[in-house]
């Protein structure tokens, strides 16, 4: 190897490290959020977002996507009114880690296949989400100014309600345990 070539192999190695950077950004959801038929109230869908140093985090009402989750066969989603960003997540700085609610699921009347509740089934299905599955695309700018991506899958459980039995039982339970 001569003078010239060792010259450059130490100016350029180096550029090529820094252009290569690795992300501190990561993404992940709960990847099934279990919730009843006629649940009242908001279904969180829990994820943790992490930003590393020299990272901008883009709020998601600027740049980000959300694919609702369907079931497979589509007769019924989580399409109607109540779906939305989480306020906690929307308020966030953007610096270090989230921990908690990052969207918003609701079940009523405006849903695809409510008919006095949600049909029971997992859904989990959207051709247009990440990987072909309900889905989450944040966007960040990367340390070295360059705008990236990061997608993550979810699911909901619609479970039925626990009948009269199940909750006796469960009081059962709770009983025996205080005698002890």
């Amino acid at each position: 190897m001569t003078f010239r070539s060792t010259l450059a192999v130490a100016v350029l190695a180096p550029l090529a490290l820094a252009s290569h950077h690795a992300s501190a950004f990561t993404f992940t959801l709960t990847p099934v959020t279990t919730t009843t038929s006629n649940f009242a109230g908001t279904i969180a869908i829990n994820g943790v977002v992490s930003m590393g140093a020299g990272e901008v985090f883009y709020s998601p009402l600027v740049m980000s996507s959300v694919s609702l989750p369907f079931k497979s066969s589509f007769t019924a989603g989580f399409n109607g009114p109540g779906q939305t960003w989480d306020p906690a997540f929307l308020a966030w700085n953007g610096i270090g880690t989230y921990t908690g609610a990052i969207y918003n699921h609701s079940i009523n009347a405006g849903n695809l296949g409510y008919s006095g509740g949600m049909p029971l089934g997992l859904y989990a299905t959207n051709p247009l989400g990440p990987s072909g599955g309900s889905g989450i695309i944040l966007h960040y700018l990367d340390a070295n100014g360059v705008d990236q991506s990061s997608a993550a899958n979810y699911a909901i459980n619609v479970v039925p309600t626990p009948g009269p039995a199940a909750v006796l039982a469960l009081g059962s339970l709770v009983a025996l345990r205080r005698r002890r």
